[in-house]
């Protein structure tokens, strides 16, 4: 087939074609052979100072089979998930004949008349996202918002798309005074991007505005950060530096293969919380995360956490990512590696992280019930939350005391993620739950897998107190030590603790 691309002012054909269609005029626009054309996929978004809430979108895109959708993932309990907010969606054909669109469930949309070829699909999403009542599930955060810097849009939230393709270009058409952060490879033109997959442009974030910005390297890692709000940008430089302390300890700690660009937005918010959106972390600085001196330990937390994620599960390949690997991926992995990484870098006393465990473990045992597991609790994950992140972190916990104590200190439940990012890469082998029982029978042998599989399947309360007993640490009933008749292998157990 021939290829014929178009360009005029920076903007292709079938982009001129549609912008036609929803109102912009341009003229002398000549189309020979429109059949034959064939485009990357091309998305431009418009959003006019006056009416910033409104995001109006052109997409050149080629449908899978008829269907357009957007990508339903964690949809934060919206009732019409993300489609709640999109409007007059239209498809016009590479030779300008109007399709019929018919809205379907899961935020997706049938073009019925479509046969072939690429269509120019034009539609509008109003930010509403942070005006829901009752708040949205998981915070506005990992969907859209608006504040006085600008807009943030989580890619889910925003972009309808067809075929899994490669390239797409991106291009923003915003007020001359706003600049565009996000973890797309950038363009030649200003406020333009390229997109390496389609993944990419559904896991993504960007805030849109006259935000602060900021960027770092740190090993294969390019790091953009976007802040915006009195307080955020007030300690904007504590974030980075915060940042740049995880990104350098995960990186050696985990030897992980993680390289991309990665963006942060962080802003002003009600209430405080972050989520991870493939290589989009967002994070909402509420008051309950403010500090008069800086940074709140909550704060840190929060970071550390998001953060961790970037390095370990977001690196692994999970598959359809399954209810019963929450616990894993957010208790068990991600609550365990970062208070650790907490105490390591010295954001936790020793003191601070001791009495954590104990209010982790009093959580954790306010929701057992004699039914509940951890594979279990995923299926209802905000109901369940402290069994999925205070259990998981328990089970972690209890599970690296016996893991060092059968070792005699030559292992650790860290080397389980060094294994499995080499194991099972992301796009490589799938980490399903009995490769993953594999994975810490092979490192730990027949008792620390026993504990395991007890810990997370069945509604037994795990013995923290005793594996904490093999380090040499007591609890009196309020207060998590280091005992007095701890033995000289014990002290230095615990001692080691701290280094890895």
């Amino acid at each position: 087939m021939k290829i014929l691309n178009i360009k005029l002012s920076g903007i292709s054909m079938l982009s001129l074609i549609a912008l036609i269609f929803v109102g912009c005029r341009n003229e002398n626009v000549l189309v020979e052979n429109k059949k034959s054309i064939t485009l990357s996929h091309e998305y431009t978004i418009s959003v006019e100072k006056e009416n910033p809430r409104l995001a109006k979108i052109v997409a050149i895109i080629e449908p899978d089979g008829k269907i357009v959708a957007m990508n339903e993932h964690n949809e934060h309990g919206l009732k019409n998930g993300w489609a709640t907010f999109v409007e007059n969606v239209q498809a016009i054909s590479e030779s300008g004949r109007n399709l019929k669109v018919v809205a379907k469930k899961n935020s997706s949309w049938e073009i019925q008349d479509y046969q072939e070829g690429m269509v120019t699909l034009s539609y509008q999403v109003r930010l509403g996202h942070d005006q829901v009542v009752p708040k949205l599930a998981a915070g506005d955060n990992g969907a859209a918002y608006a504040n006085d810097s600008g807009v943030m849009w989580a890619g889910r939230a925003l972009f309808i798309a067809g075929k899994t393709t490669e390239d797409i270009n991106i291009n923003f058409d915003v007020p001359k005074e706003w600049h565009v952060t996000t973890q797309w490879g950038k363009s030649k033109k200003e406020n333009s991007f390229i997109v390496d997959v389609t993944e990419n442009l559904l896991n993504s974030a960007f805030f849109a505005g006259t935000h602060q910005h900021a960027e770092f390297n740190a090993g294969g890692v390019s790091l953009r950060m976007a802040f915006s709000g009195e307080y955020t940008v007030k300690v904007h430089q504590q974030i980075k530096q915060q940042l740049q302390q995880y990104f350098t300890h995960y990186g050696k700690l985990y030897q992980s293969p993680l390289n991309a660009n990665i963006v942060v937005v962080v802003s002003d918010a009600s209430y405080g919380g972050g989520e991870m959106m493939g290589n989009a972390i967002s994070l909402s600085m509420g008051p309950s995360m403010r500090d008069v001196n800086g940074l709140s330990k909550g704060t840190i937390h929060v970071i550390a956490h998001e953060v961790y994620h970037s390095f370990t599960n977001n690196q692994l390949e999970l598959g359809e990512d399954p209810p019963s690997f929450v616990w894993f991926k957010e208790g068990f992995a991600a609550e365990f590696g970062t208070y650790s990484a907490e105490l390591r870098v010295g954001a936790l006393n020793e003191t601070e992280f001791l009495n954590t465990i104990v209010k982790q473990m009093k959580k954790y045992q306010a929701k057992l019930d004699g039914k509940l597991t951890l594979k279990s609790a995923g299926s209802e994950k905000f109901k369940n939350y402290n069994m999925v992140y205070s259990g998981g972190f328990i089970a972690a916990i209890s599970l690296d005391f016996l893991i060092r104590h059968e070792s005699n200190g030559k292992k650790r439940l860290n080397d389980l993620w060094v294994y499995l990012l080499k194991k099972h890469p992301k796009n490589g082998e799938t980490l399903t739950m009995p490769k993953l029982y594999e994975a810490v029978q092979f490192l730990y042998g027949e008792r620390v897998f026993a504990a395991f599989d007890k810990y997370i399947s069945t509604p037994d309360e795990i013995p923290l107190y005793k594996n904490a007993a093999l380090m040499g640490l007591s609890f009196d009933g309020h207060i998590l030590s280091v005992s007095n008749n701890a033995t000289n292998e014990q002290r230095s157990l615990w001692s080691n603790f701290f280094k890895k």
